[in-house]
């Protein structure tokens, strides 16, 4: 599994879109990304990674549950430190990611602000923050590199 995976379900593109931003960033900075829809993603693929992203559409005022079923099934593992970044769009009500984002952190990951939420299709400027969360994960993993580089 890659370094940076990032799990993503999506039924119109727009979270979608999201994903490529973040994956293609974090790939021109000589990051290992890789995009996985949430349905091909197993507990240990996130746990293999440094770092995850987890795209999540909003439905029905909730995170979508090919999402929530896999982050569940992280329940009884340790994900204390792991990176995560969260994001998604949403048509009435965006709160999806933020319940991620929330669930996460009560599981031990380490999740970067902003949690980036966007109605409907994404805008430049929204592909744009979504690019920059792509820098700093990039950012970070290469500081844990180094720093276990200069550990060994």
């Amino acid at each position: 599994m890659a370094q940076f995976l990032i799990v993503c379900h999506s039924t119109t593109g727009n979270t979608r879109a999201l994903a490529e931003a973040i994956k293609d960033r974090a790939q021109s900075l000589h990051v290992d990304a890789e995009l996985a829809d949430a349905f091909d993603v197993k507990p240990e693929d996130i746990l293999t990674a440094a770092a995850v992203g987890f795209g999540v559409p909003t439905f029905n005022y909730h995170p979508a549950r090919p999402i929530t079923h896999l982050i569940d099934s992280l329940c009884i593992q340790d994900c204390s430190g792991k990176i995560a970044v969260v994001f998604g769009s949403y048509g009435w009500s965006g709160q999806g990611p933020i319940m991620v984002a929330e669930k996460l952190r009560a599981l031990g990951f380490k999740v970067l602000d902003p949690v980036i939420r966007v109605k409907y299709q994404p805008s430049e400027n929204e592909i744009d923050g979504c690019k920059l969360l792509g820098r700093d994960v990039a950012a970070m993993l290469k500081r844990i590199r180094r720093t276990v580089d200069l550990n060994a």
